[in-house]
């Protein structure tokens, strides 16, 4: 009998809390006008299957889902956090920093950039082969440091 009770208190819990961090679904005209600027010049014609508005550690998150099979978050102030191509598309090149787009085609040839996020330092990259990069803006590698470390001592 306990064990029924403690099961049926996990689910509930979890159904709770999948309910608390769902995103609430708004209309298109409800996303930061900047998002609704980028949609319409990088994403023309494409129509809006779904969008989001989530709370976030940082402010409210915007996650827009694209006829297409693209997605695109945004950030609260409308600024493009992720954006993830449809599938046998590629993202938009005008969003990718020049040096990205030549390091990928000088090192990767024939790698088409399919998803690519906004990281603080740089981006992270995802190529049509699957390969992730970790780039600076001037296409240097770079690593997070997401521990709150900080130099290269490891915590003790």
């Amino acid at each position: 009998m306990k064990r029924i009770f403690t099961v049926m208190l996990v689910a509930i819990a979890a159904s709770f809390s999948a309910t608390l961090f769902a995103g609430t679904p708004i209309n298109q005209s409800e996303l930061p006008k900047a998002a609704q600027t980028f949609l319409s010049k990088h994403f023309p014609g494409d129509n809006v299957r779904k969008a989001e508005k989530e709370q976030g550690r940082r402010g409210a998150e915007y996650e827009v889902d694209l006829a297409s099979g693209a997605e695109v978050d945004f950030r609260d102030n409308g600024d493009w956090k992720e954006v993830k191509a449809a599938k046998g598309k590629v993202v938009p090149s005008a969003i990718i920093p020049s040096a990205i787009t030549k390091f990928v085609a000088e090192n990767f040839p024939g790698q088409e950039i399919v998803e690519i996020s906004r990281k603080r330092g740089g981006y992270e990259v995802e190529l049509s082969n699957g390969t992730e990069l970790k780039l600076t803006e001037d296409a240097k590698p770079f690593t997070e440091n997401r521990s709150g470390q900080r130099g290269n001592r490891p915590r003790r």
